[in-house]
């Protein structure tokens, strides 16, 4: 007998865009694949843009040509940042030195795991007040016991997208 055993489903990128004055705010949900289409997106961008990344999960080597494209090719954006960085998206500014384009990063998602009680949690760290140009990673309490939670990755490679800030 056996068993066909497949991971989830792909999900299409999809975006969410929240205007007001002197901001407009992207937030990304989903793979960024072949299938990433911006031009729409890149039509309707203007002044200061801030993107939010803490749903995308996953990004494929074609989606990652098509999202250095489209960051590069912004011309009415005048400021850009990226916040709440999922950990895929903190991969990739890791290993692909254009992946940010002129974007300036402001938050990230840090992997931790709790010593005491095993549980694994994904916290937001905030550059310019936790992380900065130290390159440190800060202490949080576990939300399940209260322990000192550890982070669950090497810092200086998991960080060595700061260094570029």
């Amino acid at each position: 007998m056996s068993t066909d055993v497949r991971g989830p489903e792909p999900v299409a990128l999809s975006w969410r865009i929240k205007e007001r004055p002197g901001l407009t705010t992207v937030e990304f949900v989903g793979e960024i694949d072949e299938n990433a289409d911006f031009i729409e997106l890149r039509r309707r961008l203007r002044g200061t843009v801030a993107f939010q990344l803490a749903e995308v999960r996953r990004i494929n080597s074609c989606g990652v040509r098509e999202w250095v494209n489209f960051v590069r090719d912004l011309p009415h954006v005048t400021d850009l940042s990226f916040s709440h960085c999922s950990p895929a998206i903190v991969t990739q500014l890791n290993m692909i030195y254009n992946f940010r384009g002129n974007a300036r990063i402001r938050s990230f998602y840090a992997p931790y795991v709790c010593e005491r009680c095993g549980a694994e949690e994904e916290k937001l760290v905030d550059v310019p007040t936790q992380a900065g140009a130290r390159q440190e990673i800060p202490s949080f309490a576990c939300s399940s016991c209260g322990a000192t939670m550890e982070f669950d990755d090497l810092p200086e490679r998991y960080l060595s997208f700061l260094a570029e800030s």
